[in-house]
């Protein structure tokens, strides 16, 4: 976003507002071990409360929720498990879980994915403001596995992602 005022610190505000985090997209699954792309977005727009109401579900079957954080410009963050998941019938709502103090991604590679998560290499100095990255350090033909991890304001970070494997053409 470019601002003719040439105020910095006016700008500096209005671009930290423009990144700022609108909601969550939850996501459902009958299969908890499936990969996230085949899950089912259940929201159209990004839920702005912390409670959701699955009216879709069916009782007697369990469900597994998903949700990724959205941001002003409708990206999405890597997808956390809520903290309460209720998945047996049709009516239940569930927290979301607390990511107010989100600032991004760190992007880990390995080219053994059976190499522990703690060992695998970071490929990013600062964290990510997105899951969109480009490594400059691989080798064309050869595959490679990648998983993220949300960081919080003091460094923390989530569970890892599921792993994705990627075949530099």
């Amino acid at each position: 976003m470019k601002l003719k005022n040439r105020n910095k610190k006016k700008q500096k505000l209005l671009q930290r507002i423009d990144k700022k985090h609108i909601g969550f997209h939850v996501y459902r699954s009958v299969n908890e071990n499936l990969p996230f792309i085949f899950w089912e977005r259940l929201t159209d727009t990004p839920v702005k409360e912390g409670n959701f109401n699955d009216q879709a579900a069916e009782i007697g079957q369990r469900y597994f929720y998903k949700l990724t954080q959205v941001d002003a410009n409708g990206n999405e963050s890597a997808p956390v498990t809520p903290k309460s998941a209720f998945t047996d019938h049709a009516g239940n709502t569930f927290a979301q879980n607390p990511l107010v103090d989100f600032v991004g991604y760190n992007m880990y590679r390995s080219a053994d994915k059976d190499v522990p998560h703690d060992r695998w290499e970071r490929r990013n100095k600062e964290p990510l403001p997105t899951t969109e990255f480009k490594d400059e350090g691989v080798q064309s033909g050869e595959i490679y596995f990648y998983y993220v991890r949300a960081v919080d304001s003091k460094g923390n970070e989530s569970a890892p992602s599921e792993v994705m494997r990627v075949i530099r053409k």
